[in-house]
């Protein structure tokens, strides 16, 4: 147990050597001290390489196309719920729009207007452009 902390210590003094020595100028280092940083640099460089290159190996795949129709229609009954969801989202901000523009009569407030209306109109185009998608899927 007494062994193994000496050799803890002794890799943390040696990995804050190493630290310090990576962040001091060139002149500062002894000719060995260079070489070891240099090295260090080169396994560093190395590594990284050799972990990008087994990343892209690992996360190449083959693709192959659909040969029938049921991708297709997978693909548009999603972008179909998408949609439906969009437009109801803009009626809620379309809704909250015109509570905000209520409010802004009650407290005379210009500013809560503008907002009420800008809320209000922002809602019905995203309603508008979500319900356009029908114009071009048939």
């Amino acid at each position: 147990m007494r062994r193994m902390m000496m050799i803890m210590k002794n890799k943390a003094t040696e990995i804050r050597e190493n630290v310090k020595q990576d962040f001091m100028t060139t002149k500062k280092l002894t000719p060995v001290q260079r070489e070891r940083r240099l090295q260090r640099s080169v396994t560093k460089i190395m590594l990284g390489m050799m972990a990008l290159s087994m990343m892209l190996t690992f996360c190449s795949l083959n693709a192959f196309a659909a040969t029938g129709d049921e991708g297709v229609e997978t693909f548009n009954t999603v972008v179909q719920f998408i949609v439906d969801w969009v437009a109801r989202i803009g009626l809620v901000i379309g809704f909250i729009g015109a509570v905000q523009f209520a409010m802004g009569f009650k407290d005379d407030s210009a500013d809560g207007k503008t907002r009420g209306l800008m809320c209000l109109a922002s809602g019905f185009i995203v309603f508008a452009v979500a319900k356009a998608y029908d114009m071009f899927t048939q």
